[in-house]
């Protein structure tokens, strides 16, 4: 367990489980949905992978929606990496930025399956099955959706890298 820890970043450890956790213990707090368990590397794990989830929602849905509204503005990429040559802090600053955005997509998400919990769980009980695979499939894609993302991101990197030293 030790290992592990020290290959995941601090970035990701506080961002995926403080969203993980908060989106875990607000359910159990205030609905029918219990997912928290007594085992704590089973509990680790979970809030760690709840929370990457909900970081991939605040990435893939979240940003381009409050982008779209004009609230948020992005300057290039390679404008990006070509200044955090010259300011070290700004990778800092952008990884404290996404956990802004993690956080916002928390909430987002909390009230989404409160809601549901509340007005259709008796829906959701008598459609399990459907509801399960439905889950999945939404994973799957999201994560799909989410290494495409990832992909560009590394290859707007590398083409920036290589234009600035060639």
């Amino acid at each position: 367990m030790e290992d592990l820890l020290k290959k995941i970043s601090s970035y990701q450890l506080f961002n995926f489980l403080l969203s993980g956790a908060i989106f875990v213990a607000a359910l159990t707090k205030t609905s029918n949905i219990h997912l928290s368990s007594d085992d704590a590397v089973l509990s680790f794990f979970l809030y760690y992978f709840i929370g990457l989830v909900i970081s991939r929602i605040g990435s893939l849905i979240v940003e381009p929606i409050l982008k779209k509204l004009g609230i948020i503005k992005f300057r290039s990429h390679a404008d990006y990496v070509r200044a955090a040559t010259l300011d070290t802090k700004l990778d800092t600053l952008s990884q404290e930025n996404n956990t802004y955005r993690t956080l916002i997509a928390t909430f987002l998400l909390y009230i989404g399956v409160y809601l549901v919990d509340q007005h259709f769980s008796a829906w959701v009980l008598a459609h399990a099955t459907l509801c399960i695979i439905s889950g999945m499939i939404s994973i799957i894609v999201l994560f799909t959706l989410a290494y495409h993302k990832q992909t560009k991101y590394i290859t707007s990197r590398i083409n920036s890298a290589l234009q600035n030293h060639p």
